[in-house]
């Protein structure tokens, strides 16, 4: 599989590994707010909250652990395997509010059912929460590794891209709130959703600024930096259950640039649907998780490794230089490429 960073040889893999989890820990704690972002109440202390919920994670674990995305990524340096109580974990909320907004999707027996609206926005409000989180951390890790390596020229440039993006989740976040906290109906579309027979072997839960639809049409420029450009986004959340899974995609109806996709989707077979989530799953987003039941599938596949190093089609995660000659002559992954872990063949007891 190859690898993103390459770790020289002679190195100490394990020091290094502690160095950047020490970073990486100083960092999220420079993150944290000083109250919680759902109910305003000052905090000291925040919430383990999972971005997948811990029902599908366990319902994949082994021994209690599942992978993460740094299996594909190529990073020696960052772990590839947690504990559930781990993995997909921010603190940015109070415990109660943890344990009382997202009660409506967080219950097996709800997901079994057409979601409703309420637990639509509860889902959104969860993943928006995650995008917050992350880009209040990356912030964070940019000012510590200015600090101790002086490593850019331009901070001020990249700080205020990730204030850009903390604008439209703050007010993406307060949009979906509303919604739940009113019981607001009608606002929703969603392009697919159905309860698999059978239990695969990945839980991700996201929300997907989508750069193309099914047939390779823009939907997001996602390299407009245009303070009046607004992202918009698709919901998507793979949850296996005890015996089945439920897969889902909807977004908003005020994000009309899904509406192409949504009337793709509604002429492709459930294979084809499968086939896409499947591949947007790597494409597009780090928070899933996986059973090492397909481990040794991933680690061999390096069309997978080549997907997960990608960023909107570009490879080295969109950094490109000399050393990749800037991406020229490089071939997206296409959808086809790729094992579809979706499909029941690839389902787990």
């Amino acid at each position: 599989m190859p690898k993103l960073i390459d770790i020289p040889e002679g190195t100490d893999v394990v020091d290094v590994r502690k160095k950047m989890n020490k970073l990486l820990s100083t960092a999220r704690n420079s993150a944290k707010p000083d109250k919680c972002i759902l109910c305003g109440k000052l905090q000291t202390s925040f919430c383990n909250s999972h971005s997948v919920p811990q029902l599908s994670l366990r319902n994949i674990a082994d021994n209690g652990k599942v992978l993460h995305a740094s299996l594909l990524m190529g990073i020696d340096v960052v772990d590839i395997e947690k504990g559930v109580n781990n993995s997909g974990t921010f603190h940015f909320i109070c415990n109660e509010c943890d344990g009382t907004f997202f009660q409506d999707y967080e219950d097996e027996q709800n997901l079994k059912s057409i979601p409703t609206d309420k637990m639509l926005a509860e889902i959104a409000v969860k993943n928006i929460l995650l995008q917050l989180s992350k880009r209040g951390q990356e912030k964070e890790l940019y000012r510590e590794l200015q600090k101790q390596f002086h490593a850019y020229s331009n901070l001020e440039n990249l700080e205020g891209i990730k204030e850009l993006d903390v604008r439209d989740y703050e007010e993406e976040l307060q949009f979906h709130k509303d919604i739940a906290d009113n019981n607001i109906s009608g606002g929703y579309q969603i392009l697919y959703w159905s309860v698999l027979p059978y239990k695969v072997p990945i839980a991700t839960q996201s929300a997907i600024a989508l750069s193309k639809d099914f047939e390779g049409n823009e939907i997001n420029n996602i390299f407009d930096i245009s303070e009046s450009v607004r992202m918009q986004f698709m919901h998507l959340a793979i949850l296996p259950l005890k015996e089945e899974s439920v897969v889902l995609a909807f977004y908003h109806k005020r994000d009309k640039l899904y509406r192409k996709l949504r009337h793709q989707i509604n002429s492709l077979s459930e294979q084809k649907i499968l086939q896409f989530l499947n591949y947007i799953i790597f494409a597009y987003t780090e928070n899933y998780f996986i059973s090492k039941t397909i481990q040794s599938a991933i680690e061999s596949n390096d069309k997978l490794a080549e997907l997960g190093q990608e960023n909107s089609g570009y490879p080295n995660l969109g950094f490109l230089g000399p050393d990749n000659l800037f991406g020229m002559g490089y071939q997206p992954v296409g959808m086809d490429k790729i094992p579809n872990f979706l499909d029941c063949s690839w389902a787990v007891t």
